[in-house]
């Protein structure tokens, strides 16, 4: 199977903006694409702001096994579990948001984005939660797999932020949203 050159362009050019927004750095975070029973999904240790084309691997969705390219992520198995209970994804995308990251270490997770604002509302009812667990176990992939299954963004306690969405972009969108008010949260608390 033969990873589709646009798939690895729209990955890249999502890996670079996330990159410079500051919701990966280094080599932290992943993000994949299905495609039909597959999907195409970042290698492990890839760095994220300079994707290359080895840096993509192409897995069947039902078994997990390697279709094309290098060692996907260590977090794969979550981008599976999400596929496989949520059959209108099409896009997932893991990122470490550092204000959400930093918010988590001031106030509890029900206080999450907590604001008197109108897109804090709308967005708290987006997202979800999962405890803290070791990245890459099979515990946070089913974890977060429920969570997605009624909400399209889950945070994962003590690690990052996981996104679903009808493509990468959109994904992306919603997990700079969050970060964007979880520093509005993180300003209002510091006045």
């Amino acid at each position: 199977m033969a990873i589709p050159q646009s798939i690895f362009e729209e990955m890249r050019a999502v890996c670079a903006t996330a990159w410079r927004r500051g919701l990966l750095s280094g080599f932290n975070g992943n993000i994949s694409v299905r495609m039909d029973s597959a999907c195409c999904v970042t290698r492990g240790g890839a760095a994220k702001g300079d994707l290359r084309p080895v840096d993509v691997a192409a897995v069947d969705i039902a078994t997990g096994a390697l279709l094309e390219g290098s060692t996907p992520s260590s977090e794969l198995s979550m981008h599976l579990e999400i596929y496989r209970v949520r059959e209108d994804a099409l896009a997932v995308a893991h990122t470490h948001p550092r204000h959400l990251l930093a918010l988590e270490l001031r106030v509890p997770q029900e206080k999450f984005l907590d604001l008197p604002l109108f897109e804090a509302d709308m967005l708290r009812k987006r997202l979800g939660f999962a405890p803290a667990l070791p990245p890459g176990t099979r515990e946070l992939a089913l974890a977060v797999a429920r969570a997605a299954e009624t909400r399209e963004a889950v945070w994962m306690s003590r690690h990052g932020l996981t996104c679903r969405a009808a493509d990468l972009r959109t994904a992306l969108a919603l997990s700079e949203e969050l970060d964007h008010l979880a520093a509005v949260q993180l300003l209002a608390e510091n006045r």
